[in-house]
């Protein structure tokens, strides 16, 4: 294998994104100031960003800057202008999930390369054709796909595909999340996830019982491909990225060079075969309940969840003899694994630890502390953090900052030096094909020629700056005096030009004052149903409000029961927002049936695979939650594929829309309900036609006939989720 695959490692501010590029990353992605999914990291102001551009392309890494929340109509004018400050910075791509700012940015710069954030939910090779339509030439796939669904996409496309491969997973897809929203009014679709996915949940059967499940049910483990690197890249991937905008510096630097290590490996046709003790590394900075590698060979099962702890997991490395009496000393084995300052912590039927202080063999035993708290005999004990490695980290990024310093991190530069008279003329020729060119002065003339040797001494000392010399070429005669000081500034002058030329800067684009008006729909009460059964039950005692009623009802059924609709129901089928598995084969393998009796409905979508092929075959597309419209440019956007209408996200829902999916995941959680303490209680909807599991909330609102359901301003379908 003979491959080029970029690795693309997280930056949540400046000591991060050092980290990431003197460790090896090809790419970086970090955010800035607004509209991005990480708020809560402390991510890049203006002027930071900038030098952190410029760090990053001396050094030959690329930035992806991360502009991937939903917006409001009101937001959209300054995510241009802030594009555009992105844009004239040298940003290399934008990381996007809003359809409407991706289609404005795409027309105000038409140059700026546009990437399909993960929220997007595409999964298919048709969402990333559909993608590919909407302007977009990178598509981030979900994290739920196997190796052959990303390869078969490979495969079939000219777009760059992105693959997450380490890192925190979501146990919902990507972009169909409002648990944080719904709950705590912390949107992740907007940046602000609470994460109460990672709280724990009992888990009830259909009876009340409690199900035999684990404590975190909604918490997966953290993903790790680092096994399966040579797969990827002999699948097609074009990048393969690293979660972890939140993380440290010495996560970012420690995940980097163990990916590094075994990409290049993998790339130039070696084996990809990983060492113990580098896979004790990537599980000593951070795992999850132990890695998992998800859904890549496939359906996973209870390996992909995290168990009973949701945070670091830490190593094992041995258990609790007994704890010397009157200290707060631990008397353990003579081997156990642990140094002065590594941080531990004993699990027994507590959890306590600190960072060891005391560590001291005595009498063929260990005793370390101080370690308070409830401890006894046989309590497992677990490295949390390993001083040595973090030691040995920080030696490969504290040494500079964004405006240099001890390089590690180094290109090639070749150089040229051409002699005429008694002038040189230097040019240096950087890997990237950037040149650069210096003159000197006039030097005096001499009998005997300059010392070539000595002179390409002096060429060679790159000292702190992020080169190193290459070739070095002599051309012409050199019959002048020329002192060690004057090689030295040329070779300085020559290395800051180049240095230079790799600063990227454009002319920043004129971006108009951004204004939208809200086109009105007829005002509708449309009632959404999970399952044709239940709207067989409650087709007769749907309230309207006095208005015309619709029912959603989903088309993997209605296909083959339409005849049992009656008179005077209006009916509207829909796909899905995920349509892997019996779904997709239903819609597929009936599809010239289905089009025949959806022509005269019309279809609700619910992702962006799925537009093409009903509009191709003459059939009305609506947009529905799914595709995520927050503003009137998404809308737009999907205009441009022939989607008519779509229904407003579920960002502006709550619980009086009845109970509007909160989570759509491919895991199925035991048990029939998830009981928590803060938030109440979540319930499995079944879904016969689907392979996907949909939580909703227990308690949502019952249909009112005094009170409309929530909607946006402007929105006029006021829509019902019926558990």
């Amino acid at each position: 294998m003979d491959r080029k695959c970029e690795l693309l490692v997280p930056a949540g501010g400046p000591e991060q994104l050092i980290a990431a590029v003197e460790n090896g990353a090809d790419a970086v992605y970090i955010g800035g100031r607004l509209f991005n999914a990480r708020m809560n990291a402390g991510n890049f102001d203006d002027e930071t960003l900038r030098s952190a551009v410029d760090f990053a392309h001396q050094r030959g890494v690329s930035v992806h800057v991360t502009m991937n929340t939903l917006l409001r109509d009101d937001e959209i004018g300054e995510a241009l202008k802030y594009a555009a400050f992105l844009y004239e910075t040298g940003v290399d791509a934008l990381i996007v999930a809003d359809l409407g700012l991706g289609k404005r940015i795409s027309e105000v710069i038409p140059d700026f390369p546009l990437h399909l954030s993960t929220q997007g939910t595409i999964y298919s090779l048709a969402g990333v054709e559909a993608a590919g339509r909407l302007g977009f030439e990178r598509v981030v796939l979900a994290r739920e796909l196997s190796l052959q669904e990303i390869q078969t996409i490979c495969e079939n496309t000219a777009m760059e595909i992105e693959v997450f491969i380490h890192g925190a997973l979501c146990i919902c897809y990507s972009g169909q999340c409002q648990l944080s929203r719904y709950f705590g009014g912390r949107s992740g679709n907007r940046g602000q996830c609470a994460q109460p996915c990672r709280l724990g949940y009992r888990s009830l059967t259909d009876t009340g019982a409690e199900a035999p499940a684990p404590l975190y049910p909604l918490s997966p483990g953290d993903l790790c491909l680092i096994d399966h690197l040579g797969a990827l890249v002999s699948a097609g991937v074009t990048s393969l990225k690293v979660e972890g905008r939140m993380k440290s510096a010495d996560y970012v630097g420690v995940v980097t060079s163990v990916y590094r290590k075994y990409l290049d490996r993998v790339c130039a046709g070696k084996s990809g075969r990983v060492e113990p003790e580098d896979r004790e590394a990537l599980a000593q900075i951070f795992n999850r309940g132990g890695f998992t590698d998800a859904y890549i060979r496939g359906d996973s099962g209870t390996e992909l969840m995290s168990g009973d702890l949701p945070k670091h997991g830490g190593i094992y490395i041995g258990n609790v003899l007994r704890r010397v009496p009157g200290t707060d000393l631990l008397e353990t084995k003579e081997n156990l694994p642990v140094s002065l300052g590594d941080g531990v912590e004993i699990r027994g039927t507590e959890l306590c630890g600190n960072v060891v202080t005391y560590c001291r063999k005595t009498k063929g035993k260990l005793h370390i502390g101080d370690i308070r708290g409830s401890v006894q005999p046989g309590d497992p004990i677990y490295r949390i953090s390993s001083a040595s490695q973090l030691a040995a980290v920080r030696k490969t990024y504290r040494h500079t900052g964004l405006d240099g310093g001890q390089e590690q991190r180094k290109t090639r530069v070749d150089i040229r030096i051409i002699g005429r008279g008694t002038c040189i003329t230097a040019i240096g020729t950087h890997e990237s094909g950037k040149r650069a060119e210096v003159r000197s002065g006039a030097f005096e003339p001499a009998a005997e020629p300059v010392d070539l040797e000595r002179m390409e001494a002096a060429l060679r000392k790159s000292g702190n700056t992020p080169f190193f010399i290459g070739r070095i070429r002599f051309d012409g005669d050199f019959g002048m005096r020329m002192k060690a000081s004057q090689m030295n500034e040329l070779r300085r002058r020559l290395l800051k030009e180049v240095a230079d030329s790799l600063i990227v800067r454009r002319p920043k684009p004129e971006v108009m004052d951004f204004s939208f008006v809200q086109e009105t729909q007829p005002r509708v009460m449309e009632y959404y149903f999970y399952t044709w059964e239940r709207f067989l039950q409650s087709r007769n005692v749907l309230p309207s409000h006095d208005l015309p009623v619709v029912c959603v009802v989903p088309l993997a059924e209605y296909f083959r029961r339409f005849g049992e609709v009656g008179d005077g129901v209006n009916i509207v089928p829909y796909v899905s927002n995920v349509t892997r598995g019996r779904e997709e084969t239903v819609l597929r393998e009936n599809f010239t049936e289905i089009c025949e009796i959806c022509r005269e409905t019309g279809v609700y979508v619910g992702n962006p695979g799925w537009i093409q092929p009903f509009r191709s075959a003459g059939v009305p597309v609506y947009g529905d939650y799914g595709l995520n419209v927050y503003n009137s440019q998404s809308q737009a956007a999907l205009d441009m594929l022939g989607v008519r209408f779509s229904v407003q996200s579920l960002e502006s829902d709550d619980r009086s829309n009845g109970a509007i999916p909160l989570m759509t995941l491919q895991h199925e959680p035991e048990g029939r309900y998830l009981v928590s303490e803060r938030y109440g209680v979540l319930e499995k909807v079944e879904r016969p036609w689907s392979d996907q599991t949909l939580l909703v909330a227990r308690d949502a609102d019952k249909p009112s006939e005094d009170r409309l359901p929530a909607r946006d301003a402007g929105c006029e379908v006021f829509r019902y989720y019926w558990k």
